[in-house]
């Protein structure tokens, strides 16, 4: 009996080292937009008791992981534009209210999400001139209607953990003819982290062409499959009742 239970004890012990992570819950989760020149707005999240906030399989270009609705983080921050650069304009403010549609993601191919928010063109003084409807992450055009002369249609595409990129429409404008990003996937096992990249191009009358790129971070820790955790305890119990046997010898 007393080699059936180090049989036992030992067989659990290896089949759970060989196991790995199978699935990976959402964490954390940020995301930063950078509109042409302007310094980023970023807004971060954790989700630590988020239950169902998203889940992840699976390792590198094989990897599934997913996002539930209403779970990206929502915020406000404030990007300046130099008066020199596009009066009557003064600042972007930029509001992110979250996912109103679930994302569920593909290796390196992404997918569709779409964040929803304003993007609120302010005059001297902060004065709201024009609340641009802000919508990422899923191929979309928006054209809100033209207020105080400013008109701006925005060209919106879905996430991907390749490089993607925005063909200026001069040489001159910041710099060179292409803007472009790049996202990383480093999951393994379901756990780490994916960081989405989805390309924005901006149209406007007076500051020209804004190409935007938004970058949705996402963190994912392992959970053990139920299978490992069985293994786990039946192993622990094997080497407890081996423990107590030689105890009452």
């Amino acid at each position: 009996m007393r080699k059936l239970f180090l049989g036992f004890a030992a067989g659990a012990m290896a089949l759970v080292g060989a196991q790995t992570a199978a699935a990976g819950a959402l964490t954390a989760a940020s995301i930063t937009l950078a509109l042409g020149a302007l310094p980023p707005a970023t807004f971060t999240g954790i989700f630590a008791t988020a239950a169902g906030a998203g889940t992840a399989s699976g390792s590198g270009a094989t990897a599934n992981w997913s996002i539930a609705s209403g779970f990206v983080p929502a915020g406000a921050t404030t990007a300046t534009i130099p008066l020199t650069s596009a009066p009557p304009i003064s600042q972007i403010q930029v509001v992110i209210a979250g996912n109103p549609d679930p994302g569920a993601f593909v290796g390196s191919a992404g997918g569709a999400m779409l964040v929803d928010g304003v993007a609120n063109v302010k005059g001297f003084g902060g004065f709201t001139l024009l609340g641009v409807p802000l919508r990422v992450g899923t191929t979309l055009t928006t054209t809100p209607p033209t207020a105080y002369g400013i008109a701006i249609t925005a060209f919106a595409n879905a996430w991907t953990t390749k490089t993607t990129t925005i063909q200026l429409q001069t040489a001159t404008q910041f710099g060179g003819t292409t803007s472009m990003a790049t996202g990383t996937n480093s999951l393994v096992g379901g756990g780490g982290t994916v960081t989405l990249v989805s390309a924005l191009n901006v149209l406007t009358n007076l500051a020209g062409q804004l190409p935007a790129f938004v970058t949705l971070t996402l963190s994912y820790e392992a959970i053990p499959e139920p299978g490992t955790l069985l293994l786990l305890g039946s192993g622990v119990i094997g080497l407890v009742a081996i423990g107590r046997k030689k105890i009452r010898k």
